[in-house]
């Protein structure tokens, strides 16, 4: 809310407290302005009233979320840091220098310093509408930022957190070498197509083998695509083969990929990507993926989601054993656990 001069009043604008006049009220909160009303106020000599902003008005989680400042300055740093992100990459793909690894880190931090909490960047990342002719960059710049959570939630050392975050600045950068076209295209991949797209982490790996990188980082360049159970691409190693690195970056991979709206999909919810790691545990370590679901599934209560059936219900407990299936509560009180409601599937987080 915010006051406003008797002079800026407009109508529609909704009174964020009551109007007093001589201790009597004279329009109580909540009053929808006409021009009748701001007239009288001026009668009456009232100089000031405190109306609702957009946040205010706010009925959801999501709805606060997007009027919340601190979401408008990360998404401001987000542009900003895409376009230097960007930059760097594409001059190294050009000139083959080395970028320096505190000048990506900087856009982390600098983007980090907006949230305090992890859940608010699931948040953040969840209401951010991508630019589609930037999906690679924004990819691997959300993954950064996701992997800098999630190192903070496990206790990761700071050292060895700052070389998960570059990995993910990294590892998709031999997708720059491809077409776009096939990267992201809407439909199905021919056998040809896909084919091709399984070549980007063996060609990220040759651009970064001469540089002086960590280790880790060209292993999660080449191994991010790797699946424990071997079915991944393209050597099918199986599990603690596959380097620590790629093993968080194969799950932070996938939670960016789901979450990040396309022209052909709304972004999934955090739920709903639960729900994913829960039908296909054998792909990923479960000593790394368990512990961050439980994260994600904690941040969600509290938050507001919309079934199949067009029902809206608040997340109010999440289930160890089926993280993606809540207990709901909506506006009467009633209560609803989806364990016993198979048919029943979360559609969208509001």
């Amino acid at each position: 809310m915010k006051s406003v001069t008797i002079g800026q009043l407009k109508p529609g604008m909704i009174l964020g407290e009551n109007i007093l006049y001589e201790e009597e009220v004279l329009y109580p909160k909540n009053t929808v302005l006409n021009e009748v009303i701001i007239k009288g106020l001026d009668r009456y000599s009232i100089i000031s009233a405190v109306i609702k902003e957009d946040k205010d008005l706010a009925a959801t989680h999501y709805e606060r979320v997007r009027f919340n400042d601190d979401f408008k300055l990360f998404a401001e740093k987000h542009s900003k840091n895409l376009f230097v992100y960007k930059r760097l990459l594409q001059n190294f793909m050009k000139n083959k220098q080395q970028i320096p690894d505190n000048a990506l880190l900087a856009l982390y931090y600098d983007m980090a310093s907006t949230y305090s909490y992890g859940s608010e960047l699931l948040d953040f990342l969840y209401n951010l509408v991508p630019n589609e002719d930037e999906l690679t960059y924004t990819h691997c710049l959300n993954s950064a930022l996701l992997a800098g959570t999630f190192a903070e939630w496990i206790n990761m050392p700071k050292a060895e957190a700052e070389q998960l975050i570059l990995s993910c600045f990294y590892y998709d950068i031999g997708k720059l070498d491809l077409p776009y076209e096939i990267l992201w295209k809407a439909g199905k991949l021919t056998e040809e197509e896909f084919t091709l797209v399984k070549k980007h982490p063996v060609i990220g790996y040759a651009l970064l083998n001469q540089t002086t990188l960590n280790q880790h980082i060209k292993n999660a360049v080449i191994m991010h695509h790797e699946r424990m159970d071997g079915t991944g691409y393209p050597y099918h190693m199986k599990g603690k083969s596959i380097d620590l690195y790629a093993r968080y970056i194969a799950i932070i991979d996938t939670y960016i990929a789901m979450a990040s709206p396309r022209s052909y999909r709304e972004a999934l919810t955090p739920l709903q990507i639960l729900g994913y790691f829960e039908l296909n545990m054998k792909d990923y370590d479960t000593e790394l993926l368990l512990p961050l679901m439980e994260r994600i599934g904690d941040a969600q209560i509290g938050t507001t989601v919309q079934l199949n059936d067009g029902s809206m219900w608040e997340v109010v407990v999440i289930h160890p054993a089926r993280k993606s299936r809540p207990i709901l509560k909506n506006d009467n009180s009633e209560v609803m656990d989806l364990l016993e409601y198979p048919d029943l599937q979360i559609v969208k987080s509001l």
